[in-house]
């Protein structure tokens, strides 16, 4: 049996709510129904498209992603909301600042991905979350986009979904969660006081 997957940060329910509420706003300026906008629930910030996978083989990634991520929670900012990628857009999006801790969870998860063998989409790393994507017409989405928004987003756990394809749109289904621990240590003992 093969599932349809992907890796990815799930949004924390605050800053999913205020991406929604920015969203709404978008979608109700959004006249010529240019874009299909995505539930907040669905919101996530993609690690890796892993595509159509067994079942087995993404079980033993799980288990090389279990020993394998060392990144504790982190957190990052909203840079802006765009339309993405900007030479086709085919997204309205959140892109998020790339900071250092972002960058090494992706690499964490890249080399358990090639530590198992399995081939992923081999697109560059833009750390973003999907708020609409873009329908198949000539209408241009003609509403405004927000510009300064302060939203700061603590991520928490790494989650496998599956991605089931329905007649309204991609659900997202968690296979396994990751917790991103903040490991608190006690000095004495490792000092030996």
């Amino acid at each position: 049996m093969t599932i349809r997957s992907f890796i990815a940060l799930s949004v924390p329910q605050e800053a999913a709510d205020q991406l929604g509420d920015l969203a709404a706003k978008m979608s109700y300026q959004d006249k010529s129904g240019a874009l299909r906008w995505v539930d907040q629930e669905n919101y996530h910030v993609t690690l890796a498209f892993l595509g159509q996978q067994q079942q087995e083989d993404l079980e033993a990634l799980a288990e090389k992603l279990d020993e394998s991520l060392l990144q504790t929670e982190f957190s990052t900012s909203l840079a802006h909301i765009s339309p993405f990628p900007e030479a086709k857009p085919k997204l309205m999006a959140a892109l998020l600042d790339k900071t250092d801790d972002l960058s090494n969870l992706h690499r964490q998860v890249t080399s358990s991905i090639n530590a198992t063998g399995l081939v992923m989409d081999k697109r560059k790393f833009i750390p973003h979350i999907t708020l609409a994507r873009y329908r198949h017409s000539k209408n241009e989405f003609a509403g405004g986009v927000p510009a300064n928004i302060d939203c700061s987003l603590m991520f928490d756990e790494v989650v496998l979904y599956e991605s089931v394809l329905t007649s309204a749109g991609a659900e997202y289904e968690p296979i396994y969660r990751f917790p991103l621990d903040l490991l608190d240590y006690d000095q004495s003992y490792v000092s030996g006081d």
